[in-house]
């Protein structure tokens, strides 16, 4: 087996997660989790959370306001790589009910309900220019390249094809940087 399919094989790729907050606790959940992506214990492991919201004018008492409210109430969404270790520690958090799925193990949700919720994937956060990726999904899949280009939707990969430098856009989704 290849150097590269080891890695893809080793490292798994960080998802996006759902837990289940009590009551108004969204908030204090978000931020002890950005806080615990922070540590040296768990860097790379847990990437970031997110509280989904939305502006929205209102009329009180005579007079408009513009508040921001909360696309999903009780939910906090959560970018990590779901080890033992992990989730454990995402339970302790104060706050925490429990995450959303079937049995014991919580459950990724799809690119297309991360995208109705309205959480971005920036490629900016974890790919920059110049890092070495491997392709992991696709028909280059285990070929490996440097990024050219980091624009918000896609990434721009140098991949070397017969003797030739070729530039091909890639969603974040589809590569992996090696370390």
């Amino acid at each position: 087996m290849s150097e590269v399919q080891e890695l893809t094989k080793t490292k798994e790729k960080p998802m996006w997660y759902v837990i289940f907050t009590y009551h108004n606790a969204e908030k204090r959940v978000k931020e002890h989790i950005n806080s615990l992506a922070k540590t040296e214990k768990y860097n790379g492991l847990i990437i970031k959370a997110e509280v989904p919201t939305q502006k929205k004018t209102v009329s009180r008492k005579g007079k408009i306001k513009q508040i921001e409210e909360k696309i999903f109430p009780g939910y906090v969404f959560v970018k990590a790589v779901m080890t033992d270790e992990v989730m454990a520690a995402l339970r302790r958090v104060n706050g925490v009910a429990h995450f959303v799925g079937g049995g014991n193990m919580p459950e990724p949700i799809t690119p297309a309900e991360t995208k109705r919720a309205g959480l971005t994937d920036s490629a900016n956060d974890e790919f920059k220019a110049g890092d070495t990726v491997t392709i992991i999904d696709g028909p280059f899949e285990n070929f490996i390249g440097e990024i050219i280009e980091v624009n918000s939707s896609n990434i721009k990969v140098c991949l070397k094809m017969f003797g030739r430098d070729l530039g091909i856009d890639f969603s974040p989704e589809q590569i992996m940087k090696i370390q």
